[in-house]
Protein backbone atom coordinates (compact mmCIF):
# COMPACT_ATOMS: atom_id res chain seq x y z
CA UNK A 1 0.00 0.00 0.00
CA UNK A 2 1.48 3.55 -1.01
CA UNK A 3 -0.58 5.85 1.15
CA UNK A 4 -3.75 7.20 1.99
CA UNK A 5 -5.38 7.44 -1.38
CA UNK A 6 -4.62 3.92 -2.14
CA UNK A 7 -5.99 2.48 0.76
CA UNK A 8 -9.49 5.29 0.16
CA UNK A 9 -9.93 3.31 -3.39
CA UNK A 10 -9.58 0.31 -2.21
CA UNK A 11 -12.13 0.73 0.64
CA UNK A 12 -14.54 2.67 -1.82
CA UNK A 13 -13.99 -0.36 -4.32
CA UNK A 14 -15.71 -2.72 -1.35
CA UNK A 15 -18.90 -0.68 -0.70
CA UNK A 16 -21.94 -2.04 -1.85
CA UNK A 17 -24.69 -0.19 -3.62
CA UNK A 18 -26.36 2.36 -1.40
CA UNK A 19 -23.38 1.66 1.16
CA UNK A 20 -21.53 4.00 2.75
CA UNK A 21 -17.51 4.42 3.35
CA UNK A 22 -16.83 6.56 6.64
CA UNK A 23 -13.45 7.83 7.95
CA UNK A 24 -12.13 10.23 10.64
CA UNK A 25 -8.57 10.84 11.66
CA UNK A 26 -6.78 13.80 13.59
CA UNK A 27 -5.22 17.02 13.25
CA UNK A 28 -2.83 16.83 16.09
CA UNK A 29 -2.42 21.05 15.21
CA UNK A 30 -5.95 21.29 17.07
CA UNK A 31 -4.25 20.68 20.69
CA UNK A 32 -4.00 23.70 22.74
CA UNK A 33 -4.46 24.83 26.24
CA UNK A 34 -5.10 27.18 28.24
CA UNK A 35 -2.88 28.58 30.36
CA UNK A 36 -0.21 27.69 28.80
CA UNK A 37 2.09 24.75 30.17
CA UNK A 38 5.23 23.46 29.07
CA UNK A 39 4.63 20.20 29.97
CA UNK A 40 1.76 20.41 27.23
CA UNK A 41 3.86 22.24 24.49
CA UNK A 42 6.45 19.36 25.17
CA UNK A 43 3.73 16.80 24.39
CA UNK A 44 2.78 18.47 21.39
CA UNK A 45 6.24 18.78 19.84
CA UNK A 46 8.33 15.93 21.15
CA UNK A 47 4.39 13.15 20.03
CA UNK A 48 4.92 15.34 16.59
CA UNK A 49 7.85 14.89 15.44
CA UNK A 50 7.95 10.99 16.50
CA UNK A 51 5.07 10.51 14.17
CA UNK A 52 7.07 12.46 11.23
CA UNK A 53 10.43 10.55 11.95
CA UNK A 54 8.16 7.48 11.97
CA UNK A 55 6.80 7.98 8.70
CA UNK A 56 3.39 9.27 9.92
CA UNK A 57 1.59 12.30 9.40
CA UNK A 58 0.23 14.14 12.56
CA UNK A 59 -1.84 16.22 10.15
CA UNK A 60 -3.30 14.16 7.70
CA UNK A 61 -7.23 15.00 9.03
CA UNK A 62 -7.38 18.28 7.09
CA UNK A 63 -6.23 16.46 4.07
CA UNK A 64 -9.04 13.38 4.16
CA UNK A 65 -10.91 15.59 1.91
CA UNK A 66 -8.75 16.15 -0.64
CA UNK A 67 -7.66 12.35 -0.64
CA UNK A 68 -11.48 11.30 -0.80
CA UNK A 69 -11.67 13.14 -4.18
CA UNK A 70 -8.01 11.72 -5.40
CA UNK A 71 -9.14 8.12 -4.59
CA UNK A 72 -12.90 9.04 -7.18
CA UNK A 73 -14.69 9.01 -4.33
CA UNK A 74 -17.35 11.56 -5.33
CA UNK A 75 -19.18 13.84 -3.20
CA UNK A 76 -17.49 12.90 -0.03
CA UNK A 77 -19.44 14.88 2.99
CA UNK A 78 -17.15 16.49 5.80
CA UNK A 79 -17.80 17.30 9.79
CA UNK A 80 -15.10 18.83 12.28
CA UNK A 81 -15.56 17.70 15.81
CA UNK A 82 -13.41 19.13 18.99
CA UNK A 83 -13.86 18.44 22.45
CA UNK A 84 -12.77 20.41 25.12
CA UNK A 85 -12.11 19.28 28.60
CA UNK A 86 -11.91 21.17 31.59
CA UNK A 87 -11.84 17.74 34.67
CA UNK A 88 -12.30 14.18 34.50
CA UNK A 89 -10.76 11.35 32.45
CA UNK A 90 -11.27 12.89 29.38
CA UNK A 91 -8.20 15.31 30.39
CA UNK A 92 -6.01 12.70 30.73
CA UNK A 93 -5.35 11.64 26.55
CA UNK A 94 -2.32 14.05 26.40
CA UNK A 95 -0.77 12.68 30.01
CA UNK A 96 -1.27 9.39 29.08
CA UNK A 97 -0.38 9.70 25.25
CA UNK A 98 3.21 11.28 26.60
CA UNK A 99 3.38 8.79 28.82
CA UNK A 100 2.45 5.64 26.36
CA UNK A 101 5.25 6.89 24.08
CA UNK A 102 8.09 8.48 26.38
CA UNK A 103 10.06 5.28 25.28
CA UNK A 104 10.02 6.26 21.48
CA UNK A 105 10.04 10.06 22.01
CA UNK A 106 13.65 8.67 23.80
CA UNK A 107 14.27 6.32 21.66
CA UNK A 108 14.15 8.41 18.39
CA UNK A 109 16.58 11.00 20.38
CA UNK A 110 13.41 13.76 20.73
CA UNK A 111 14.02 14.28 24.08
CA UNK A 112 16.53 13.30 27.11
CA UNK A 113 14.99 11.61 30.15
CA UNK A 114 15.24 14.74 32.14
CA UNK A 115 12.98 16.16 29.94
CA UNK A 116 10.40 13.88 29.50
CA UNK A 117 9.98 13.24 33.25
CA UNK A 118 9.90 17.70 33.93
CA UNK A 119 7.04 17.40 31.18
CA UNK A 120 5.19 14.03 32.35
CA UNK A 121 5.16 15.86 35.87
CA UNK A 122 4.17 18.86 34.93
CA UNK A 123 1.68 18.37 32.13
CA UNK A 124 0.60 15.53 35.53
CA UNK A 125 -0.05 18.82 37.53
CA UNK A 126 -1.75 20.78 34.94
CA UNK A 127 -4.24 18.01 33.80
CA UNK A 128 -5.00 17.55 37.33
CA UNK A 129 -5.76 21.30 37.54
CA UNK A 130 -9.27 21.59 37.54
CA UNK A 131 -9.36 25.52 36.34
CA UNK A 132 -7.21 24.57 33.65
CA UNK A 133 -8.61 24.13 29.89
CA UNK A 134 -7.52 21.29 26.80
CA UNK A 135 -9.05 21.08 23.79
CA UNK A 136 -7.94 17.85 21.96
CA UNK A 137 -7.05 17.23 18.63
CA UNK A 138 -9.34 18.60 16.04
CA UNK A 139 -10.89 15.23 14.19
CA UNK A 140 -12.17 15.86 10.39
CA UNK A 141 -14.98 12.64 9.71
CA UNK A 142 -15.75 12.13 6.09
CA UNK A 143 -18.30 9.65 4.94
CA UNK A 144 -20.13 9.32 0.95
CA UNK A 145 -22.58 7.13 -0.34
CA UNK A 146 -22.23 4.85 -3.19
CA UNK A 147 -25.52 5.37 -5.51
CA UNK A 148 -27.87 2.57 -5.75
CA UNK A 149 -28.30 0.29 -8.45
Amino acid sequence: MSGPVDLLRRMWAAVRSGGLVIVEDPDFDGWCCHPPNEGFDFFVRAYAEVIRRRGGDHASGRKLYRYFLDAGIPAPRVALVQSVVVSGEEKELAWSTLDATSEAILSEGVATSGEMAAALASLRQFTDDDTTLIARPRIFQLWAAREPT
